[in-house]
Formats: structure tokens, C-alpha cells, sequence
């Protein structure tokens, strides 16, 4: 079935109510002269133009450009235009081509022949003028069959192109050097014809052609006969739903017959359609080095000039690959018109014979690509697109709500990104977005990550939608502050940062980290991550920044690398636009206490805040899935510490687990010195580094996941996780210490994938090496593998005891000695036999505050620190010096053996 829209794109023209106003054959493209309906049927088109073109001519061209045959009229006439139409239609739909010649009623004329025959093949394509050709070029159609040759001549004055095409006249079978007639073949039908299910690449020209397929011989490449302006003279077809990229050539040409292709596939109805950046890939050399994009540079340059490989300039040519912007398609409808010139309604003035018709002009144009709506159909609004005076695309949802509200609120806002809106016609504008009519649906998501859209996986960034659905558009909203950025190709990356990393354990981990996140979701895990802390300049901002250039640029102000500076909405925010991806947050040290200790519950926790709307009712908190990277001075359980009113709890520990940045080998976060025998120099070569290329490597990482499939990539990493934890966690490990190590053997198994997904240089095992010496890192520094509760009940006893040991406690074995004031209880003999009787309330208020008295009775007595009386009880009856026996705490020396940093 045809569609306005699709003719629309076809035509160059845009929707107007019932029809699309277009050029007429043979005018600018300004012009709108030609106005085109579809039949009943919806299978057909009617023409009619205000130009006075002829009716069968503007007819038969439109069905060429939408992919219709040509048009045979039902009765014959004596005019020559139906009789040259009849024989161009009669000859040219190549996907029914017959063996034998076709040819016409009309004895004057010629009629190519096509295919041709086996018997009547052209053997030599000397030119007497040019000489012999570079190159021969074979057009077949779907079954192999010769349809004409196009040579190529190298001459001085540059190249010549010489179609050879076999023609029927009264006079016999001849050659003739002209192209077939419009719609004309692609050079590669047999192709397309043997792998039906094979994506096709569209190149700029035959020799370009044949190099790309060399590039990409799972593709299938082709191209058009005629040159790059030529494009809409071709019948494109065959390519109806099949997935299409194309490969222009380096220059304005190149980039108009980008455009002229794009519209013609979008008439035929083409799957996906991808371009490539040719200016940015022409831009690169194979030895890394940038310069300069040479005019004209094709597939074939890339290959026979510069020296490319074949693997390596496909991995460069996939990395600057954009989804095709189709042309603009604007809607108009009574009493309004859209148009290149804007938005324009028609307006009566006056009544009766008074009554004048005026055209108000109510804003720049700007398409409504879709009705946009989140995944839980909330937030309803039309989705508009449109450049601003200096040619930049903008995007907007303009919600349905804010139609009913201030329009000139409205307008200003539409204003102030850069759409220019009449202050006559704000009113109208309003009514035009409240009646436009639009099939396309846009889902509209807050955060980045992945989403389940309709039934399918996508991963959602600023830049880009890895897995977008064909039947629905995925746009990221709220994302202007967000740190994505890219430079440079994944090749450069891998030899930057990737291969100065190698071999260093903690640089290892951090990477490792960054890439982790996209496979928290897949395997169920939850939020946390690593803190690097040290002295100062032992390189934690080093693996930080190293980390960062996965995503984003690797520093801060602009780039990935946040400060731990912030509110704690802000860090909300910050969370929600690096879902799924990396939160990089550079020296805690400058946070407060406070803020600190809520921030690594709350970015853990994946839920912002609860928060009213207007209208009193609660506003669905922020969520988010998000591994952070840390650096600073002080572990995060120090951090937290320095709030006298707050201490760090075991699921803040083991949430943003504390690892040492110092890799212990003498040269700080490294494993050795670098080639050149100082660390500096590794350290600001690697800062160097994540400044020229990056973000290239975290999207490369998850397309890879979706070529393995997701089901199989989960299988894959809980796998490597249940290994990791069940060789690296003690065997007597509590619960906490499990946790953090599979947290561990997550960041593991990223940094595995990435080495088998050729993404880093490293050596297979490097990143499990690197988080299993991380784990045994943490458990000596948190003071061994017993529940962090059961240390933290010790360590406050022991500091009791530590402190107030003497001054608060009455000895009972001396008559004369000094009141006590403040008395906590009793002591009595010395040395290793020295007891400590505590009173119970003192016990509860004091000695245990703020932790449980009974359980840290029960976690003492269990370790000899604390006497049971012979039932078994944790009190004891005790004789006091004034004779009374009361039920007591009694405390033994052993409260004092070990400690964290006891050796």
C-alpha cells in the first residue's frame, strides 16, 4: 500500500491534507505545482499539475520515483509521448526481465534488449577515441543474465565512463555506447538475488563497488549506473526491506547522491538505512596518524592508496556509521499548510461579501515525527524536529499538557532552542500541534541502559540506541548534562589506553569496572563499586580518568569524571544519565561526612528520593543501575567517620568496597615502572591518552554482548561470577565478604569479554588476576573475613575499655584508693588477670551505644573476651565492695588481644 509520507520523501515534496504537493518533471525544488493523490485502491496515483505539465508525463514520473512500473494506458493514442512511455515501461522492470529482445509498435524507434542473449555478448570494449578500459563493469539481472557494461577509461583529463547497451531497430541488433532507460538497473542484481537475507551496502560508483565488498564480503555492495547525480534515474527496488548502509564518496557529491539514495530507498520502503561518516573516516590513516579527508575518497582509495587492510578499515568504517536522517516530512491539513517556508494557515476575515482571506505565518517549519510517550504510556506528547537558522537538527517533545497551559510560555520555549514562532501565531501554532495527526509512535526514556521495548533489548545512550526497533523510535529525554562523548576509533583506544594498561593490576580493575556496568542488569546484580584511596599522587586519578575514556572523555570539566562535590539531588541525576554505564567520582575526600554516607546508600540503592507532584500525589522517585568508581585520600569508612554523629555501617562497606590504590610494588597504582622506567611518564601518557580517543570502547563492548546474545552472554558471566567467588572467597568467608566477591567476579567477567571481544589488549586472565589480588586487598584491610558488624562491636568495646579502663572503674582490692566519679563499675586484679565488672545500664548506655548490647555480649563471649556465669548466662552475680552482689558484665583482658593492624 502507498503512503503520503513515502511519496512525500520520494518527491521532495510534504503532506497537504489528502495529497502531497510536489515538483513538477523538470522543476526546482521549490516548486509545488504538482499535487499527487492515491487512488482508492491505495495501490495507484493520480496526478494533476498547476504548471500545465502533461498529465502522462507527471504520471509516470512520479510512479518511477515511488518504484512503480511504468504506466501503460488503456487505450493507445497517436501522441508520442504515450508511445515512448509505453516502450520504456514495456522494457525496464528488471525483475521480470525476459531472454528475448523487446520491442515496439512503432517502427522509428529503437527498444533495448534485456537481458542479452548468450550468442550476442560483447567480447571487447576498445575505444578507437579512448583505447582500452581500465575496467569492464558487468550489469546482470536476477539470474545472472548480461544487461549492459559500463567501461571505465583513464584518460588525462581524468576518468570517462562508456555505457554499452544492445538495441533493437528495423535495421537488426546493434551496440549502442548510451545507458538503459530510466528506471535503470543496479550494478549488482545477481548478488542481491543469491543472498536474499544479506544486508547491502551502496557505494558511490563500480570501482568503489567492488572495493567495499572486498571490505565487507559478507555484504552485498552495489551501486547505481550514471554517476552521483544519477541516483533517481535507478530502480531501487530490489532493495525493498533489506537493511541498508551506504558509503558515499568524500565529497559534496558524494554526500548529495548520500541524500538522493536515502529518498529513494525510503519511497521503496528499504529496512534500516545507516550512512557513513565518510569525512571522518577518510580523516584516519592505518598508522593512526589524522590528516587532512583527500576530496573524493572512496572504498577503493582506502584500500589500493592508503594501505588499509580490508578487517581493520571495516572495524573503522563501523564506528562512524549514523542511522540515515530521512528528508523532512511536513503535514499540513485544513486550514493549515507546512511547507520549507514554515507553518502558515489560512484565515477569513470579515463576513459576507466583506470576507477576505488571509495567510498567516505562524513558525519555521518543523516536522512531527511521532507521538511520544514513556514505556508505562505516561508523559503523551507529539515529538518535533527541526533546524535552527544555523542549521543545527533539534528535537523536542512539546507535551500534550503544555497545549492546555501558557502558550506563550510555550512558544518561548520553542523560541529558545532555536524554532522562530510569530507572535501572531502562537494561538495557532497551539491548535495546529493539538489537531496534527501522526501514526509514529517515539518512546521516551529518562535514564540511560537498557529498556525492554516492546518485547526487545535496547541500550539506550545520548548518541545513540544500540538495538533500536524497527517499528518504534527509542529517544533518550533529559540528557543535555550527560558526560557521553567520542573521539577517535576503538583501534586508537585499544592502543592508547587499552596497551598502556596492560599489566597493571589496579589500572586492569578500574577498566574492567567501567565495563561492568552493562552487565549488572543482565545477570540481576545490584549497585556498589570500588574506592581507591591512598596518599596523593600514587596515580588513583590516573586509573579514574583511564576508566572514564570507556564512556566519555577522560577528565573532568568537560568530560566523564564527576566530583564528589555535590547535592544529593544532583548525584541523583548524575546516576540516572550513567545507568548502567559508569558513575566516576573523583576525591571523597571533599565531600562531607554526611553527604558521603547517604550517597553510597542511595547510589546502591538505584531509587532517588520520594518527592510530591503539584497536585499533592507522590512523583515515581528517579531510578538508576550503577557501579561508581571512587578515589580519595581516606578509605570510605574513615570518610564517613569524621561526622562525630555517624559511623560506617557493614552495608556501606560492603557496597563501595575500600581498595588500596597502591599496588604495593613501589611505583603506586603500578606493577612497574613502563617502557620508559618511570612511572610519571606511564601516568601522564595514559592521562594523554584518555584525552585523544575515547568512548568508543563501552558501545563497541555492548554490541559485541548483542552479537553473542544476551541469554548467552548472562550464561557466560554467571558462570565466570560463581567460579570467581567459589576459588578467590575464604572458605569460612561470612556472607559480606561473598558479596563483595562476587561484586568482584562481576568486574572479572566484564574485563574477560572485553579481551575476548578483542576490546583491550590485555592477556586472557589478566582482569580475574587483577580482581582476586582486589579481594584480598579489601578482606586485610577491613581486618579479616568475620562479619563487619562482629569487628566494629570489638573495636567500640575495646575503645571503651581503652579509654576509660581505669579512670571509671573502682578497684576492689584497694581500701584507700581514690573516689571514682562517673563510675562505670568495678575492676580487680592485674595483668592478664584483670577483670572489669560493668554495670547493665552502663553496658546498654554507654559501652554499647548505638550497637546491640546483647549481641555484642553474645559476639564477646564467644571469643573469650567476656565471662559467662556457670548457667551459661551472660551476666554474672558479683560481690561489690560495699558487700552487695549485683548481676554484672564481666570483661577479661582478652579485649585487648589483636586488632585491625595487629601483626
Amino acid at each position: 500500500m502507498l503512503s503520503l509520507d513515502g511519496i512525500a520523501r520520494a518527491t521532495g515534496g510534504e503532506v497537504s491534507g489528502d495529497k502531497v504537493r510536489a515538483p513538477g518533471p523538470g522543476h526546482s525544488p521549490a516548486d509545488r505545482s504538482l499535487g499527487i493523490w492515491i487512488t482508492a485502491t491505495g495501490d495507484d496515483i493520480r496526478v494533476d499539475s498547476k504548471a500545465g505539465d502533461d498529465p502522462i508525463q507527471c504520471k509516470d514520473y512520479v510512479r518511477q520515483r515511488i518504484g512503480l512500473p511504468g504506466w501503460e494506458p488503456d487505450t493507445a493514442k497517436a501522441d508520442g509521448s504515450i508511445k515512448r512511455m509505453s516502450a520504456r515501461a514495456r522494457g525496464c522492470r528488471l525483475g521480470n526481465a525476459k531472454a528475448e529482445p523487446v520491442a515496439t509498435n512503432d517502427d522509428t524507434a529503437e527498444s533495448i534488449v534485456m537481458p542479452i542473449p548468450e550468442d550476442k555478448q560483447r567480447g571487447h570494449f576498445r575505444s578507437p577515441k579512448l583505447g582500452a578500459p581500465a575496467a569492464v563493469y558487468t550489469y546482470r539481472n536476477d539470474e545472472g543474465r548480461d544487461l549492459g557494461y559500463i567501461a571505465r577509461f583513464e584518460t588525462a583529463e581524468g576518468k570517462v565512463f562508456l555505457p554499452t547497451t544492445l538495441w533493437q531497430s528495423k535495421d537488426g541488433l546493434a551496440w549502442r555506447n548510451k545507458s538503459w532507460p530510466k528506471p535503470r538497473p543496479l550494478y549488482g542484481l545477481d548478488r542481491l538475488a543469491e543472498r536474499p537475507t544479506a544486508s547491502v551496502i551502496v557505494c558511490e560508483g563500480e570501482k568503489s563497488a567492488e572495493a567495499a565488498q572486498r571490505v565487507f564480503p559478507n555484504s552485498v555492495v552495489i551501486t547505481s549506473p550514471g554517476g552521483s547525480k544519477a541516483a533517481k534515474s535507478a530502480d531501487w527496488t530490489p532493495l525493498a526491506g533489506r537493511p541498508v548502509m551506504i558509503w558515499p564518496d568524500c565529497d559534496p557529491a558524494g554526500l548529495t547522491y548520500a541524500l538522493d539514495v536515502q529518498r529513494e530507498l525510503a519511497a521503496v520502503g528499504a529496512g534500516t538505512v545507516t550512512v557513513i561518516d565518510a569525512m571522518r573516516v577518510a580523516a584516519l590513516m592505518p598508522n593512526s596518524q589524522g590528516r587532512r579527508p583527500p576530496e573524493g575518497w572512496d572504498a577503493a582509495d582506502g584500500l589500493d592508496v592508503d594501505g588499509w587492510e580490508p578487517v581493520a578499515l571495516a572495524s573503522v568504517v563501523l564506528q562512524h556509521v549514523e542511522r540515515a536522517e530521512p528528508a523532512p516530512s511536513y503535514r499540513s491539513f485544513d486550514p493549515f499548510t507546512m511547507s520549507s517556508d514554515g507553518l502558515t494557515i489560512e484565515v477569513t476575515r470579515g463576513k459576507g461579501e466583506n470576507a477576505t482571506v488571509e495567510e498567516v505565518w505562524c513558525s519555521a517549519p518543523f516536522e512531527v515525527i511521532g507521538r511520544a510517550r514513556d514505556p508505562h504510556g505516561f508523559g503523551w506528547a507529539r515529538w518535533l524536529r527541526w533546524r535552527d537558522p544555523d542549521q543545527r537538527v533539534h528535537e523536542y517533545a512539546v507535551t500534550d499538557a503544555a497545549l492546555h497551559g501558557d502558550l506563550g510560555a510555550l512558544a518561548a520555549d520553542l523560541a529558545s532552542r532555536g524554532l522562530i514562532v510569530s507572535r501572531r501565531g502562537r494561538n495557532y501554532l497551539g491548535d495546529y500541534l493539538n489537531s496534527v495527526k501522526v501514526k509514529a509512535r517515539v518512546t521516551t526514556v529518562g535514564r540511560t541502559g537498557w529498556h525492554l521495548i516492546n518485547e526487545q533489548r535496547v541500550f539506550v545512550l545520548p548518541d545513540a540506541v544500540i538495538g533500536q526497533p524497527e517499528a518504534e523510535t527509542v529517544i533518550l529525554t533529559g540528557a543535555t548534562a550527560a558526560p557521553y562523548s567520542r573521539r577517535g576509533t576503538l583501534q586508537d583506544w585499544r592502543e592508547g589506553v587499552g596497551g598502556l594498561s596492560a599489566g597493571h593490576g589496579r589500572l586492569v580493575l578500574a577498566i574492567s569496572t567501567a565495563f561492568a556496568g552493562p552487565l549488572v542488569d543482565l545477570v540481576g546484580g545490584e549497585g556498589g563499586g570500588l574506592n581507591y584511596y591512598g596518599q596523593s599522587s600514587r596515580g588513583k586519578t590516573t586509573c579514574l580518568k583511564a576508566a572514564a575514556s570507556v564512556w566519555g572523555r577522560g577528565a573532568s570539566d568537560p568530560g566523564f569524571v564527576r566530583s564528589w562535590r555535590a547535592t544529593a539531588n544532583a548525584q541523583e541525576a548524575t546516576a540516572a544519565i550513567v545507568t548502567d554505564t559508569l558513575l566516576c567520582l573523583d576525591e571523597i575526600g571533599v565531600a562531607e561526612g554526611r553527604d558521603a554516607a547517604a550517597a553510597v546508600y542511595q547510589l546502591a540503592s538505584g531509587v532517588g528520593k520520594g518527592r510530591s507532584a503539584r497536585d499533592g500525589s507522590m512523583r515515581a522517585p528517579m531510578t538508576w543501575r550503577v557501579l561508581t568508581l571512587s578515589t580519595g585520600e581516606l578509605p570510605m569508612a574513615a570518610k564517613i567517620a569524621e561526622d562525630k554523629q555517624r559511623k560506617a555501617y557493614a552495608g556501606q562497606a560492603v557496597r563501595l568496597l575500600d581498595v588500596p590504590a597502591d599496588a604495593g610494588r613501589g611505583f603506586g597504582v603500578f606493577d612497574g615502572p613502563g617502557p620508559d622506567g618511570d612511572a610519571a611518564r606511564l601516568a601522564e601518557a595514559l592521562q594523554k591518552a584518555s584525552l585523544s580517543a575515547y568512548g568508543e570502547a563501552g558501545p563497541s563492548f555492548v554490541r559485541a554482548l548483542m552479537d553473542t546474545g544476551l541469554e548467552d552472554a548472562r550464561r557466560i558471566v554467571s558462570d565466570i561470577v560463581e567460579g570467581f567467588v567459589a576459588e578467590h572467597a575464604p572458605a569460612d568467608a561470612d556472607g559480606q565478604i561473598r558479596r563483595a566477591a562476587a561484586r568482584l567476579g562481576l568486574i572479572a567477567a566484564a574485563g574477560e569479554l572485553a579481551i575476548e571481544f578483542g576490546i583491550v589488549p590485555w592477556a586472557e586472565g589478566e582482569a580475574e588476576t587483577a580482581a582476586a589480588r582486589a579481594l584480598t586487598d579489601w578482606i586485610a584491610s577491613r581486618g579479616g573475613t568475620e562479619p563487619a558488624e562482629v569487628r566494629e562491636a570489638i573495636a567500640q568495646v575495646r575503645r571503651f575499655f581503652e579509654a576509660h579502663g581505669e579512670a571509671r572503674f573502682e578497684p576492689t582490692d584497694e581500701t584507700e584508693g581514690r573516689p571514682v566519679l562517673n563510675r562505670a563499675g568495678w575492676r580487680r586484679g592485674h595483668g592478664s588477670s584483670r577483670v572489669w565488672l560493668v554495670l547493665p545500664e552502663m553496658w546498654k548506655s554507654e559501652v554499647c551505644a548505638g550497637i546491640d548490647p546483647t549481641a555484642t555480649a553474645k559476639i564477646l563471649a564467644e571469643r573469650g573476651m567476656l565471662k559467662r556465669d556457670p548457667n551459661n548466662r551472660l551476666q554474672r552475680s558479683e560481690r561489690t565492695p560495699g558487700g552487695t552482689t549485683l548481676r554484672v558484665y564481666v570483661m577479661t583482658s582478652a579485649v585487648f588481644d589483636g586488632g585491625a593492624d595487629a601483626s
